[in-house]
């Protein structure tokens, strides 16, 4: 979720992905093929879901994924570090 202070007629989200520290995957996508276009002023929503291939190492990664607007000004960063695992867990 994320509170515009004005209204957002276009943008993208920016993402980083780093394994082990060493930079390996980016990719931007198009912020209003995420969420209408114009965004209004307030609280709205962004999703977005990313399947990892079969071949994926296992070890530690951290993602850092910015929303920026059509200006190219940056609205928001979010960073998180994640681990896979060597093997999958089943339910």
């Amino acid at each position: 979720t994320y509170n515009a202070g004005k209204a957002i007629s276009g943008g993208k989200l920016v993402i980083d992905v780093s394994y082990f520290f060493f930079h390996i995957h980016s990719e931007d996508h198009d912020l209003c093929k995420k969420t209408s276009c114009p965004v209004s002023v307030g609280d709205f929503v962004v999703a977005h879901f990313q399947e990892l291939p079969g071949i994926t190492p296992p070890g530690n990664y951290n993602l850092k994924m910015k929303m920026v607007d059509e200006k190219n000004k940056q609205l928001t960063c979010i960073t998180f570090d994640f681990s896979i695992g060597l093997f999958s867990e089943e339910d």
